[in-house]
């Protein structure tokens, strides 16, 4: 065996590389992958993986620590609360074992684990979008470690986190979702596959029609405008190495072990050709370079979102799908990296001396252990020869070891049975692998405590009774919504508020005058660059808001530096879905909306007198970075326009929001959805709020839609008869 085949320690800079199954795992730690992510057989985001049975994931945190390298396993989907009470007992024998941590989306998770797993390293999932320092900050204080921000930021807004003290883990290779991750309801509301539940069934890989609202009926040809080309980072890995990056992520636990094996190798020398040279270039030849471009690359590849912030070239608008695979080059990958198994160098030392207990020392990675067998005889007949132990103790063949050196004492004469130089090697080369990763294991079993139970939220009596809440996205049903009776509470997006319309600040502070709320609807993504244009609202709106309508994780951790005096409200994508969650969230905010995927049952469960009910309105499907216009038409800069639709191979009509004071897109349901056939059961939740969103809806149409809410309010006759096309959404099953 060549000294290339030894795997040695690497610190520096993080190589992680997924792993769907076990042939997976050891293909990247033989291939030099410093970390492995992987899947457990519950609330992993690919939940379609072969993952890891508990005796597999063990197996697998035990072997990766004999050569120093790591496993992270991914809980990074939103849990139920019906699920929430075997987190306990599915995680225990992982971090006994020696996990070193864990990836998460749900925020619940984040206090239960570190009460509950004390020493096991957290780390944030690019499912929960965080997009800046503000939200970094917040995590850290929490417990986390490290970040996993979304995917979309720039390297100089990574590098803003870094400032946070906390590790930021980057994406360097593999598919790239088109919508922020975590954002995205499009698979769950079209197929009742979610991707929170990492059952995504990647719509945005299908081919869909792109034109604006005047041109329906005559749009352009099919094409896959929200594909997005594969990301190949490798050239930029210098610059991500001199900025501070500590974890270069590989994605791809859906694809074949000789995938994961094959990218890691290649990143792997990558990493250390600069290392070793210091050089600000990476230079692979030609050969690796159509290496990587066998290995389930998209047709086209690009070098993601580090340096720039959207734009047409990203897109795969004609050929979505996987280039071919060089099967030859599988096979090749398949004999290098999974099928012939590395070894860790060991010193030996064997003593044999007549009367005296046969003695073998084991010195590996600077720990030693020592064996004693049976006494050692004076030879009657054949003695025992010096080939003959070195040949006994050298089949090391079923274990990670090998000898680098024997060293062999023996006096002349001596004899000993084979079984005995057999039995001593077994038992010292299963102590030194019990040494090699013990340590860990004995620190986790030490910090275990009690199981504790997890936490209930705390309940809160009804005082108010049902009230209506109103979010509009326009100018036209601003006027309208002021129209209404000033009870209900009125959310209005901030875009309509930018550019201080006097007319309507006018009916807001009227409103307010008269006894009536009002509400700033934030963006569904904040970034840094936003920030003075969020400082200059906030401050224009201050003497007439309640408070702040808020999206993600950046909005909550800015105001909460900023000591901002408002009231807060979650929307859709702060997600709840069990009591840890709600917990967490009803001590820092005075509303929340009701999960989108959850069903009625579901929702009951979580009953509590704050939440926010949506009963109707265009669910945001997709948010995301870059722009359908862009991507066709170019640049147009209009501040916020709904003119542009997807239509899909079932000709149904997407709206697209095109938000450029903000610089994202929102992706709308084809439909709204409406549970109006279901008010009489909702009324019985402990909740009283019913939330109406306003996208496409002119006012009048508005006006009627309030009218029939407004009587079923006040308990009259109320009849919904004129919607015709609408979606009940999860809430009689709930997402899978």
């Amino acid at each position: 065996m060549t000294d290339s085949h030894h795997i040695q320690t690497r610190k520096k800079v993080e190589l992680l590389a997924p792993a769907g199954n076990y042939e997976a795992f050891l293909g990247a730690i033989h291939a030099g992958a410093d970390a492995v992510y992987l899947g457990g057989m519950k609330y992993g985001a690919r939940a379609f993986a072969d993952n890891f049975d508990e005796e597999a994931l063990c197996r697998a945190i035990s072997y990766a620590h004999l050569f120093g390298r790591k496993v992270y396993l991914t809980m990074n989907t939103l849990v139920k609360e019906n699920e929430f009470k075997e987190v306990y007992s599915f995680l225990c024998p992982f971090y006994l074992e020696g996990l070193d941590a864990i990836i998460l989306q749900d925020i619940g998770l984040l206090p239960y684990i570190r009460s509950h797993f004390p020493l096991l390293d957290i780390h944030i999932s690019t499912q929960m979008a965080i997009t800046g320092p503000y939200g970094a900050r917040l995590l850290k204080q929490m417990g986390a470690s490290r970040i996993v921000p979304a995917r979309e930021l720039s390297l100089k807004e990574l590098i803003q986190i870094k400032k946070e003290g906390i590790e930021v883990e980057a994406f360097v290779h593999g598919a790239m979702c088109y919508c922020y991750s975590g954002q995205c309801f499009f698979s769950s509301f079209l197929g009742g596959r979610s991707g929170n539940r990492g059952k995504c069934a990647q719509s945005c890989r299908l081919p869909y029609k792109v034109g604006s609202e005047k041109q329906k009926g005559n749009r352009t040809k099919e094409e896959y405008p929200l594909s997005l080309k594969d990301l190949c980072a490798i050239e930029l890995l210098p610059r991500l190495i001199e900025e501070g990056i500590d974890s270069f992520k590989i994605e791809g636990r859906m694809k074949r072990p000789e995938y994961a094996a094959g990218v890691t190798a290649i990143y792997r020398k990558a990493i250390d050709q600069y290392y070793e040279t210091g050089c600000q270039t990476v230079s692979l030849d030609w050969e690796e370079k159509n290496r990587l471009q066998k290995l389930y690359i998209r047709s086209e590849i690009q070098d993601g979102y580090y340096f720039r912030h959207n734009g047409p070239q990203m897109v795969t608008l004609e050929k979505p799908g996987y280039s071919g695979t060089d099967e030859a080059l599988v096979e090749e990958i398949r004999r290098q990296y999974i099928e012939e198994e590395p070894k860790l160098a060991v010193e030996g030392q064997v003593l044999l001396k007549k009367g005296m207990p046969l003695a073998l020392t084991l010195s590996c990675k600077g720990y030693q252990v020592s064996c004693q067998g049976q006494p050692v005889m004076q030879a009657q007949n054949r003695a025992l020869q010096r080939e003959d132990v070195k040949k006994q103790l050298g089949k090391t063949g079923n274990t990670p070891f090998f000898f680098s050196r024997l060293e062999i004492n023996m006096e002349e004469d001596t004899f000993l049975p084979l079984k005995a130089l057999n039995e001593i090697r077994r038992e010292a080369f299963a102590l030194l692998e019990k040494k090699l990763t013990g340590e860990v294991k004995m620190q986790r079993q030490e910090s275990m405590g009690e199981k504790l139970s997890p936490i209930s939220a705390e309940e809160e009596e009804i005082k108010a009774a049902q009230q209506l809440m109103l979010v509009v996205s326009t100018k036209e049903q601003c006027i309208q919504a002021c129209g209404f009776s000033t009870r209900w509470l009125l959310f209005v997006a901030s875009d309509l508020l930018l550019d201080r319309d006097k007319e309507l600040f006018s009916l807001l502070r009227d409103r307010v005058q008269k006894g009536g709320q009002v509400w700033i609807r934030l963006p569904a993504v904040l970034r840094t660059k936003d920030l003075p244009r969020l400082d200059a609202l906030l401050q224009q709106t201050g003497d007439f808001t309640e408070g702040v309508l808020i999206s993600n994780m950046e909005s909550y951790g800015y105001l909460m530096q900023k000591k901002y005096p408002g009231k807060l409200a979650l929307n859709h994508h702060l997600y709840i879905w069990n009591r840890e969650s709600l917990n967490f969230w009803s001590k820092r905010s005075q509303l929340f909306s009701a999960p989108l995927e959850l069903s009625r049952r579901e929702w009951k469960a979580l009953s509590h007198p704050r939440f926010m009910y949506l009963c109707y309105g265009r669910i945001p499907m997709m948010v995301t970075a870059n722009c359908i216009r862009k991507t066709k038409q170019g640049c147009r800069k209009e501040r916020v326009s709904l003119e542009e639709h997807l239509e899909d191979r079932y000709g149904a009509h997407f709206p697209v929001e095109v938000n450029c004071n903000y610089c994202y897109n929102t992706i709308y349901n084809s439909v709204p959805l409406s549970l109006h056939g279901f008010l009489e059961e909702i009324r019985e939740f402990s909740g009283k709020m019913i939330r109406l969103d306003f996208t496409t809806e002119s006012g009048r149409e508005m006006e009627r839609i309030v009218r029939e809410y407004e009587k079923y309010i006040c308990h009259e006759v109320y009849d919904f008869s004129f919607l015709k096309e609408y979606t009940t959404g999860h809430f009689k099953k709930g997402a899978l």
